[in-house]
């Protein structure tokens, strides 16, 4: 990989998990990376060139440290919690920042997103209730299922599908405690194909990189953050390019958003595309995938807009239907089920990395892993990513991948969640 940011120093906020693909990149690309986090024992702290033992919200230590280290760059990636605290450490230093105000009220505000939405087409679900409490109008009002989350939420955290007076007052009770406000939304439950699309922008200029669909076995629940399989290109592409993309892009443009990453969610049920969250950081992107199939990726560009202020050269090069995918892309996630176990035993890791068509293995957990009943969403402990050339192809990647990767706890017993019949992706 080219060294062009050799002799520049990245501050990387955040050192979880997903922030270590920052720290690998930037690294591979010759940056000198530094993480910040206040736990001495994250990930990133192992693997960057130098640790700093500071909290991702403390601003003034932030600005303090990266004023003595000269650093050229700020970066962060997959927290919503740490957007904020990233915009205002690059205002006082007067260091490059593609997130705008309104860029992060609608990737953290449900209201903000459903109300901006609103005022240029974009389509939403109807909003029944948002607030502390329920009041007795809008128990009278309500069609059952609706879908309750925090209003200020994020990772499916406190969000679930509702079917009756009993289910919804439990679950708005759980919603607004999982929000720093203390409030929820109600709002109608959209079904169809799930969805996940990436788009980056270029001096006020937007392309459409990807839209993964997100497959789910029979086993999980209603509000999830790992899907079973997500596959690109999505069956929606066609439509969207041709009915959505230009009300999203202009909704984009008239809010001034000009550079950076943007992540949309949603579901397509065949005849109608209908948004529930944005979000304006990495979380949505499928870096490694983009790269294996257009040459080019999110993660790359704001990297390089950190250090430069630049996400990319032009963006004439990147085409107007890269969404398009050539090949298959799947992103093959595998998640630990129960609520009081240990992983004994994990087989078949070795194999599927050594697979020609996988291009990265994400790991998450270890033999001795112990797990018990607490708000975790999803436990995933390993992701397969892969790209294949046809139908067929897919199919006896997903089959070998579910033959061969299991996880056992010391009774012998697997601790996966449902594998997905690779025959679903193309019903």
């Amino acid at each position: 990989m080219n060294k062009e940011f050799e002799g520049r120093k990245l501050l990387i906020i955040g050192g979880t998990k997903t922030e270590c693909d920052i720290v690998h990149y930037a690294k591979a690309k010759g940056a000198y990376t530094i993480v910040a986090d206040y736990d001495s024992e994250a990930p990133g702290m192992k693997i960057a060139d130098k640790a700093a033992l500071i909290s991702g919200k403390d601003v003034d230590a932030l600005v303090d440290y990266c004023k003595q280290e000269k650093v050229d760059g700020v970066i962060t990636g997959f927290v919503d919690i740490l957007l904020s605290p990233y915009m205002e450490v690059c205002k006082r230093l007067n260091l490059p920042c593609y997130i705008t105000d309104k860029m992060l009220s609608m990737s953290t505000n449900k209201v903000v997103f459903k109300e901006t939405c609103d005022k240029y087409g974009v389509p939403v679900p109807h909003t029944y209730f948002m607030g502390k409490s329920i009041d007795e109008d809008t128990f009278k009002r309500i069609n059952y299922p609706v879908f309750v989350k925090p209003l200020d939420g994020s990772g499916s955290r406190g969000a679930g599908v509702c079917n009756n007076e009993e289910e919804l007052c439990a679950k708005f009770q759980e919603a607004v405690d999982y929000s720093t406000r203390g409030e929820a939304i109600i709002e109608d439950y959209i079904t169809g194909r799930e969805f996940l699309l990436d788009y980056i922008a270029v001096n006020g200029e937007f392309r459409l990189l990807s839209i993964f669909d997100r497959f789910m076995a029979s086993d999980r629940g209603s509000a999830i953050n790992y899907s079973t399989i997500s596959m690109s290109p999505s069956k929606m592409v066609d439509y969207y390019l041709d009915n959505v993309n230009d009300r999203v892009v202009s909704m984009f443009k008239r809010e001034g958003f000009t550079d950076g990453v943007l992540f949309m969610q949603g579901y397509y049920d065949g005849k109608r595309v209908t948004f529930y969250e944005m979000g304006c950081r990495l979380g949505g992107s499928y870096f490694n995938h983009e790269q294996a199939c257009l040459g080019y990726n999110a993660m790359d560009m704001i990297i390089r807009f950190a250090l430069t202020g630049q996400m990319v050269d032009d963006i004439n090069t990147i085409s107007e239907e890269a969404a398009k995918y050539k090949k298959y892309a799947l992103d093959c996630n595998y998640l630990l089920k129960g609520t009081d176990e240990t992983v004994a035993l994990i087989v078949g890791m070795e194999e599927v990395e050594a697979m020609p068509e996988c291009i990265e293995i994400q790991k998450y957990r270890d033999v001795g892993y112990h797990y018990g009943k607490d708000r975790t969403v999803d436990r995933p402990i390993m992701v397969a990513e892969v790209v294949a050339d046809n139908k067929e192809e897919v199919k006896r990647i997903v089959n070998y991948i579910n033959r061969e990767f299991d996880v056992f706890n010391e009774y012998g017993e697997s601790l996966l969640m449902e594998k997905l019949d690779p025959e679903i992706l193309f019903q």
